[in-house]
């Protein structure tokens, strides 16, 4: 397997040489750039390529969303994985909506931010379990007046709180006396009520629509 490239981009230039030496440790990730702001970084995006833009959502130009969802919009194939001492949930999920394809707190351990940058790499999306939970917290949160469009049954709500809590489709199973062929018919059926098309996007659109 190649290289993992990776975009720095944060506005404290401690933060970055921090991170890059970090990540300089680990064989199979390579960082090839570092930005300080947004205009910084789709300049260098569009010279360097990289496989994963590692973002914090302050910087001084633009916000980090706006950044984020730039990137994707016009290099679909970079992914973008959000790294930011935030934890609002309305800011996770203008992110998701943005495209990032993870969001974690900087608070977390180099060990498990190495872990998130290999699964994104390999198409997963990744989601800080404190983040989940701001979400989970903000959507019970909001005034009732405000009926959902969409509705999911309580089999179907019980496995999204499953997959906010992070447990694959083998041990949602599990814990509902369900076989994984069945969780994943579900899956299926809870994100095209959803209308999303990723796994990761499941829980922040059933709170964003009061479900859950």
């Amino acid at each position: 397997m190649g290289l993992i490239r990776i975009l720095l981009v944060d506005d404290h230039q401690v933060m970055r040489q921090g991170l890059r030496s970090l990540l300089d440790l680990e064989q199979e990730i390579q960082v090839v750039g570092e930005a300080g702001t947004g205009t910084e970084a789709l300049q260098l995006i569009d010279q360097t390529h990289p496989d994963i833009v590692l973002l914090d959502l302050k910087l001084t130009d633009m916000s980090g969303t706006e950044v984020c969802r730039r990137v994707t919009a016009q290099y679909p194939e970079i992914a973008v994985l959000i790294l930011t001492a935030i934890s609002s949930g309305q800011e996770v999920l203008e992110c998701v909506d943005a495209g990032a394809k993870g969001y974690l707190l900087k608070d977390v351990d180099v060990d498990e931010l190495t872990r998130t940058i290999r699964a994104i790499h390999h198409g997963e999306s990744v989601l800080d379990p404190k983040v989940t939970q701001a979400v989970l917290q903000r959507a019970r949160g909001l005034s009732p007046d405000s009926a959902p469009a969409l509705t999911l049954t309580d089999q179907e709500r019980g496995i999204v709180r499953l997959i906010a809590q992070g447990f694959t489709n083998k041990e949602i199973g599990e814990k509902m006396f369900l076989s994984p062929n069945t969780v994943k018919f579900h899956i299926s059926d809870i994100m095209q009520k959803l209308k999303v098309k990723r796994r990761a996007e499941v829980a922040f659109k059933a709170a964003g629509e009061h479900l859950i």
